[in-house]
């Protein structure tokens, strides 16, 4: 069950990494591998999940955080290198987004987020440029540079966006 929209919420983190993708799929794996490298920091008030998908049940999460980094694979072939994007949610819901799903997108997954919880971190999507998602169990050479690329992106946003007594 989905908590109602009168749930307060307490700030427990700056900073959420979230990577998703699948890890039986090759490179489509960058980001739940960025997300465990993170996890791996052990920052204070950085937490980083690895998952297969976007699930509303990740809405309790993004509630308790300032600042998200959705971090995937862009199987686009013209697109070399990594791309932040940043994310700006709806100030009014369209009605064609539907809230059924057990997929989201990073959007939605916002904009579910500020309708349950009246709040939603700042946010950016980060886009790891792939080869190939067929099935295998690991990297290409050429994602994991992009893996790279993305952890020093990573780095520099904590230094960015973190408050000044976790630095």
């Amino acid at each position: 069950m989905l908590p109602s929209t009168q749930t307060s919420t307490v700030l427990e983190y700056d900073f959420l990494v979230i990577g998703y993708g699948n890890e039986l799929c090759g490179d489509d794996a960058v980001g739940p591998w960025v997300a465990m490298v993170v996890a791996d920091w052990n920052l204070p008030a950085v937490k980083s999940l690895a998952v297969s998908q976007l699930t509303p049940e990740l809405t309790a999460e993004l509630a308790k955080a300032n600042y998200v980094m959705f971090v995937d694979a862009c199987g686009q072939k013209a697109i070399r290198t990594v791309q932040i994007d940043p994310i700006t949610i709806y100030d009014e819901q369209p009605s064609s987004m539907a809230f059924a799903a057990h997929s989201y997108d990073p959007l939605a997954l916002l904009n579910l987020t500020q309708r349950l919880y009246n709040r939603h971190p700042q946010a950016w999507l980060l886009q790891i440029p792939v080869e190939s998602c067929d099935l295998r169990g690991e990297l290409s050479s050429f994602a994991r540079q992009g893996c790279d690329r993305a952890l020093r992106s990573i780095e520099q946003f904590l230094v960015t966006y973190r408050s000044p007594i976790y630095a």
